[in-house]
């Protein structure tokens, strides 16, 4: 699952997992299914470890493709981590002197960006901040009680703008609620009129660029981490087939499930190298980079959800009990399918481009035609 990656790459993937198979087994998710569980010692390793200052110095020898590493072994184990919503939120923070320790990868964050019927284009906030006071109500915020700061998308008389503000503040409410992936740990967080400092504002006229640009990172990398979740079950799914056997023989043996397995394993490998590819635009700062981006998402989010399912009917009927490890990580891919945007969001996102780039290619054929 390496394709072509660098060496430093190649071992950042290697200590990535021997943490993770450490730290953060399937039993710590389970452990959040059943409203135990405790994920700071593993966010003490991987801060020792330095992964939430992967790929935000430019001499970086990782890159957004490591920080995609990163994410995909945190999906393989289905781990309750803030790793991308800190990576945003850390490319949000350059600049913002109350949030220092985000741009040095020194603290953790979460995104507080989705409000009500409102999708990932976060255009028109209904959350304001007025006079340094901070209003509204943010959904599907991950970990909010436990991170370092917030990182909230807001409405100000000057266009958007990214607060920064630590979850203990006045005036704030963080209200844990269900969610598919409890390990995932989603909040409902209320702003009441919370302070906040002039120096803990990303605003002006290049916010809405620089939001546009780590929302980027975020979605690669969740595409990444959805993609390690579907990655684990498959591999459970060819160990199993390999052991159960009917018939006298290993259920791998027979035609349909290696048809199954075959293609899922494709799905797989073409999602990857997809996510692998605009993560490396993204690293280049290439024209087109975001585009690639949301090509990535929107296969990547088919291919896991089909992955994983394909996983379930492989493994039959014991997948569906409670006791079996496959709904961890099924939790997992359709979280992560929903973040950044869904499928249709991305798909969506790509018709309007193929029908800009055709209106643009008419346009620039009419005086030849005249």
């Amino acid at each position: 699952m390496t394709l072509d990656l660098t060496p430093e790459r190649r071992d950042l993937l290697s200590v990535a997992s021997a943490l993770l198979d450490a730290r953060a087994p399937l039993g710590l998710a389970r452990e959040f299914l059943e409203e135990r569980g405790d994920a700071a010692e593993l966010w003490g390793a991987m801060a020792g470890a330095g992964w939430y200052g992967v790929g935000l110095a430019e001499d970086d020898p990782f890159g957004v493709t490591g920080l995609c590493l990163l994410a995909w072994e945190c999906g393989e184990h289905a781990a309750p981590t803030p790793l991308v919503d800190t990576a945003v939120a850390a490319r949000l923070a350059a600049g913002v002197p109350a949030a220092s320790a985000l741009a040095a990868g020194d603290a953790t964050a979460a995104l507080a960006a989705l409000e009500g019927e409102h999708d990932w284009q976060l255009t028109d906030p209904t959350t304001v901040l007025r006079a340094g006071r901070l209003t509204g109500t943010k959904l599907a915020v991950r970990h909010a009680g436990a991170v370092d700061l917030l990182a909230v998308v807001a409405d100000t008389q000057a266009g958007i703008a990214v607060a920064f503000v630590p979850p203990a503040a006045p005036g704030v409410t963080v209200e844990p609620g269900p969610g598919l992936d409890p390990a995932s740990a989603v909040c409902r967080v209320v702003f009441d009129g919370a302070p906040v400092a002039e120096d803990a504002v990303l605003g002006g006229p290049a916010a809405r660029d620089q939001l546009d640009a780590a929302l980027a990172v975020g979605t690669i990398a969740t595409a990444a981490e959805g993609l390690g979740a579907a990655s684990r079950a498959l591999t459970m799914a060819v160990d199993y087939a390999q052991d159960r056997r009917q018939f006298g023989r290993p259920i791998g043996s027979f035609q349909a499930l290696q048809h199954l397995m075959a293609e899922a394993h494709v799905e797989r490998e073409v999602a990857w190298a997809t996510v692998l590819g605009a993560a490396g635009e993204l690293d280049a700062q290439a024209a087109g980079a975001e585009a690639a981006v949301s090509l990535a998402k929107a296969l990547a989010s088919r291919a896991s959800r089909a992955v994983v399912e394909a996983s379930l009917q492989v493994h039959g009927g014991i997948a569906f009990t409670w006791e079996h490890d496959v709904h961890l990580l099924q939790r997992r891919v359709l979280e992560c399918e929903r973040r950044f945007g869904d499928a249709i969001h991305h798909e969506r996102i790509q018709g309007e481009l193929i029908a800009e780039r055709a209106t643009a290619a008419l346009q620039s054929a009419a005086p030849s035609a005249a």
